[in-house]
C-alpha cells in the first residue's frame, strides 16, 4: 500500500500522462481515465475498465502516446507484374504526393515508396511516411487519402492495382 501511495505522488509530481493520454507501460495499454493516489484507471484497447496499482508504473517504462509528435504510417499496395517497368517513375510521384501532403511530418525521415516483394502475378509496392499527431480517425482518414491518392497515380501511369 505504501508503495502504490508513494508512487502515486511520484505520478502527481512528473506527470508521466494526464487524463485522456494513451499510454503503454509493460503489458499495460490504454487510455487514461482516472490517476488516484494509489491506482490509476485506463481503459483498454479492447475497451475493457483496468485499474493499476501506481507501484507498477515506478518499475515499468511508460510510453505516452499522446506526445508523440508523428505516427509512422506503412502501407501495402499491390500492383501487377505486367507493371513493373512503370513503378520507378510511379514511386517518384507518389513520393512527391507524399511530400507535398499537409498531414506529413517531414521533421524527421522523409517519405517513401518502392517495390518491395515480387510473387506470383503481383508486386508490392510500399510506402511510408511520418503523418503529424492526431487523433485516430483523422489519422484513418489521412491514411484512406493517400492510398486513394497513389492509386489514383498508378492509374494515371497506366498501371494496375
Amino acid at each position: 500500500m505504501m508503495a502504490n501511495i508513494l508512487s502515486g505522488l511520484s505520478l502527481r509530481f512528473s506527470k508521466p500522462f494526464f487524463i485522456g493520454d494513451s499510454i503503454k507501460a509493460g503489458s499495460i495499454e490504454g487510455e487514461i481515465t482516472e490517476i488516484g493516489l494509489t491506482i490509476t484507471s485506463l481503459i483498454s484497447p479492447e475497451e475493457f475498465p483496468v485499474k493499476v496499482p501506481n507501484s507498477v508504473f515506478s518499475s515499468q517504462m511508460i510510453v505516452n502516446k499522446s506526445r508523440a509528435q508523428w505516427h509512422v504510417s506503412l502501407m501495402k499496395i499491390p500492383i501487377k507484374i505486367e507493371d513493373i517497368e512503370k513503378v520507378p517513375l510511379i514511386s517518384e510521384e507518389i513520393k512527391a504526393a507524399l511530400r507535398s501532403n499537409p498531414n506529413v511530418f517531414l521533421g524527421r525521415d522523409a517519405p517513401f515508396c518502392y517495390l518491395s516483394r515480387l510473387e506470383g502475378s503481383l508486386g508490392d509496392l510500399t510506402m511510408g511516411c511520418n503523418l503529424k499527431a492526431m487523433r485516430k480517425d483523422e489519422l484513418f482518414a489521412a491514411e484512406q487519402d493517400i492510398i486513394i491518392q497513389a492509386a489514383k497515380i498508378i492509374r494515371q501511369n497506366g498501371a494496375e492495382i
